[in-house]
């Protein structure tokens, strides 16, 4: 049974701030206007849980170092809210579709759903994983990368860990250290890669004209692009990477 259920009415405009020290965070979409709150653990009683106009809050108190540990938190929320979730060790999942995502975890994995507008994942071990976003702005040190389709803009920065993504609207910035980067359909006009030892595997779809910019100490140019077929250029593709060791391989996209 449940330790703590509380039930809020929002706005249009609903934005969630939820944080656990240990424990789990769950979000699941619901009826319009309505927030949800589910706590279970022992930890439950000392959650603060706060309304002010739209912002729904749940929180540790702050009296002790481990005053609010061991609960997990379940969210049912409109589709149209913005959500803001920290793990310090727990994992984050979004099920459905929201307006926008901001989470951060210094121990356990994010995977979300569909995210309208923005999604900003920040993560020191842990895997992520989310469906489509329109930007998306993800920074880990340590964890495998999934992403759906960006439908606009990728910033990433990653110490370690494979990053593999579906597609890209518009443009992507990836600053790695030693992560291999396989982007299935790159649909944009810009990619900027920096990295030190990690390989860039980009999928191109036809019709494009590439300008390249390829800078390694050590690593090679693979292209892997099949033939064209005659048809006039539609869209300028600017590709620029910089490595110490890693290759960039050219193909074509993946749908």
């Amino acid at each position: 049974m449940s330790d703590r259920i509380e039930t809020f009415d929002v706005g249009d405009s609903a934005r969630i701030i939820a944080a656990t020290r240990s424990g789990d965070i769950t979000v699941v979409t619901g009826e319009a206007n309505s927030v949800r709150v589910v706590i279970d653990g022992p930890g439950a009683s000392n959650y603060e849980i706060d309304q002010l106009g739209d912002v729904v809050s749940v929180e540790p108190r702050r009296k002790g170092r481990f005053i609010g540990s061991s609960a997990d938190i379940v969210l049912t929320v409109p589709d149209r809210a913005s959500l803001e979730l920290s793990c310090t060790s727990g994992d984050i999942n979004v099920q459905g579709e929201i307006e926008e995502l901001r989470a951060s975890v210094a121990s356990g994995d994010v995977r979300a759903g569909d995210v309208r507008s923005m999604c900003r994942v920040n993560s020191a071990s842990g895997d992520i994983r989310f469906n489509s976003t329109v930007d998306a702005e993800i920074n880990t040190a340590s964890g495998t990368v999934r992403l759906g389709r960006v439908r606009r803009n990728l910033r990433l920065n990653a110490a370690s860990g494979n990053v593999y993504v579906d597609a890209i609207g518009e443009s992507a910035i990836c600053k790695v250290a030693s992560s291999d980067v396989r982007i299935n359909s790159f649909e944009g006009t810009e990619i900027l890669h920096k990295t030190m030892s990690g390989n860039l595997h980009l999928g191109i779809p036809p019709r494009r004209t590439i300008e390249l910019d390829f800078s390694s100490l050590s690593g090679r140019l693979k292209n892997r692009l099949p033939a064209g077929d005659g048809s006039p250029s539609e869209r300028v593709l600017n590709i620029s990477m910089t490595a110490v060791s890693g290759d960039l391989t050219l193909k074509g996209a993946k749908t």
